[in-house]
């Protein structure tokens, strides 16, 4: 989920010394890899300097013209095509960055951090201190939840975390020009908070001066980088990475927030801009079906179900196909509650400017996952799954996981209201949903995904594994009336109308989206940082990491 944080830059600065006045060769055992630090000749110590900008769209840096980073990028390796994996949420970001490895592995998909494993999968500084256990370190960051979670005290010599950007830049700056300092970390949010804000756009003015102010921190840390008496007589490998992309928002699965930026700065490298953007291929299945048009004043009535337990201890999956013709603004697929706001008590299930949203609220607390795109107006099986016993809620498109967040700060959603599709609790909200909704189905319980997938482009039969605990199934084909009946269970969907408006029905063979398959050319993903700092200071990086060093020092 959104965070809303102020900028996370991500100024991780890590100047680390290695080696001797004289040349020397160390064998250095690791966690459970063998880290050998390299021959470190007379000469200059290597010093690691890790800029991060929490969700800096890169676009932002050029369009503001602003004018260290640009430099910088101008003189580096720069990737403009770099990946955050899915959620795209600051936890997912932030933990690849520092861990080396993607988020099946340190399970940080939302930013509670619940049943994240830094365990198994601690930060490179762990790496560093184990290694080199003289290096100071530092992680001085302006997003808390860094040093409380993914950061382990004993891996760092300074661990503080700032009330404020300012603060963040006086400290790091302070530890940068009065101590010894070897590897630092340091986190800016201001530039997160202004896309939260603004919606990460570089027409807007709120986000651009954010950009442009970080940028002048970043200029004042490596002036003061630069005016070191030692500077000359020292091997600085800079990193400034961001965290995730921004599109509207971010945490769904678009490639907008998933773009993410690296720049990697060193003498030892040339510069290099590394931009190829992704290829997708589109694959569906065909589709043919008679059903309702939903558009303006027209909508569908769910009767009241019983069983199906929306409490704070209840399961359920909502599935459904949709396919909108429309996408501009939050029309409701489907939902129980009055959408005036994501607070209200319930579920809604939304068509948020082309992108499925699925938000829950209790009154008081509220979650979003954002995963299925619904621009290329095919047809799309969409299944929500609520796990009580997990407090995951997940999303899938096609029988794909797409999303997924923790929902155990949400409670009850019952909210007394009587599901509708097409419309809010209310059935008041504006705009209407544009489009079709068919193949609507409800269980009382949390279905696997095994039973998703098997079921995305098939109705269902009395042979589904959850079949018992089917509580509304509609195949919503049918040609006439004022009714989607119901099939394997009794409840129907009643079509309504408003202000005259007549209900009409078409004949579509449009397909049903399966999948989509992007070819990202070789593009990296953020946890190919850590690799990168450790190969450059001589530490062979631990065996289980994803990622791999992106330059050859």
């Amino acid at each position: 989920m959104r965070k809303f944080k102020p900028l996370l830059l991500l100024i991780a600065m890590g100047l680390v010394t290695l080696g001797c006045k004289k040349a020397t060769t160390e064998s250095i055992q690791g966690d459970s890899t063998q880290t050998t630090a390299r021959s470190v000749l007379a000469g200059k110590p290597k010093k690691v300097l890790f800029i991060g900008i929490d969700g800096c769209v890169w676009k932002a840096i050029t369009a503001a013209n602003a004018p260290n980073l640009k430099t910088l990028m101008d003189q580096s390796y720069t990737s403009t095509n770099a990946l955050a994996e899915v959620p795209t949420w600051s936890s997912n970001g932030w933990s690849a960055l520092f861990t080396g490895v993607g988020v099946a592995k340190h399970k940080a998909s939302d930013n509670s951090f619940s049943g994240a494993d830094f365990v198994n999968y601690p930060s490179f500084f762990r790496q560093i201190k184990t290694s080199l256990p003289a290096l100071r370190t530092a992680s001085i960051v302006t997003w808390s939840s860094i040093n409380n979670n993914i950061v382990a005290t004993p891996d760092v010599t300074v661990k503080q975390n700032s009330a404020s950007d300012n603060a963040t830049e006086v400290r790091i700056i302070q530890e940068i020009t009065s101590s010894n300092t070897d590897v630092a970390f340091c986190h800016f949010d201001d530039v997160d908070h202004a896309g939260h804000a603004s919606n990460y756009r570089t027409t807007t003015q709120m986000y651009m001066d954010s950009v442009k102010a970080v940028d002048a921190r970043v200029g004042r840390i490596l002036n003061a980088v630069k005016a070191r008496p030692t500077y000359n007589n020292e091997d600085w490998l800079i990193v400034v990475a961001t965290d995730h992309g921004g599109d509207l928002g971010h945490g769904g699965s678009s490639y907008l927030e998933r773009n993410a930026f690296l720049i990697l700065n060193n003498s030892a490298i040339t510069p290099q801009l590394v931009n190829t953007l992704p290829s997708t291929t589109t694959e569906s299945n065909p589709h043919s079906i008679t059903t309702v048009d939903f558009k303006t004043n027209v909508y569908g009535q769910l009767p009241t179900l019983s069983n199906l337990d929306l409490s704070a201890t209840g399961s359920f999956t909502i599935e459904f196909r949709a396919r909108a013709t429309t996408a501009t603004s939050d029309p409701v697929i489907i939902g129980n509650k009055n959408w005036a706001s994501g607070y209200n008590k319930g579920i809604i299930i939304a068509n948020r400017n082309g992108v499925i949203r699925a938000n829950f609220g209790d009154g008081t607390h509220r979650l979003d996952i954002d995963g299925v795109d619904l621009t290329d107006q095919l047809w799309h099986q969409v299944a929500v799954v609520v796990n009580r016993t997990t407090q995951k809620a997940t999303m899938y498109d096609g029988g794909i996981q797409v999303a997924e967040g923790n929902i155990s700060a949400v409670g009850d959603l019952q909210s007394g209201t009587t599901f509708k599709i097409g419309q809010d609790g209310t059935t008041n909200y504006s705009p209407y949903f544009t489009g079709n909704i068919s193949e609507i189905r409800l269980f009382k319980s949390a279905l696997p995904a095994s039973s998703i997938s098997t079921y995305s482009f098939t109705a269902l039969t009395s042979a589904h594994p959850q079949q018992a605990d089917l509580v509304l199934y509609t195949k919503g084909d049918e040609t006439s009336g004022t009714a989607y009946n119901g099939t394997l269970v009794t409840p129907k969907i009643d079509i309504l109308t408003k202000s005259s408006a007549t209900i009409t029905r078409s004949a579509l063979t449009t397909a049903i989206f399966y999948r989509k398959t992007t070819d990202y050319h070789g593009a990296p993903y953020l946890y190919n940082v850590p690799p990168t700092i450790l190969s450059f200071l001589g530490i062979t990086p631990p065996s289980y990491y994803d990622g791999q060093a992106l330059v050859n020092f």
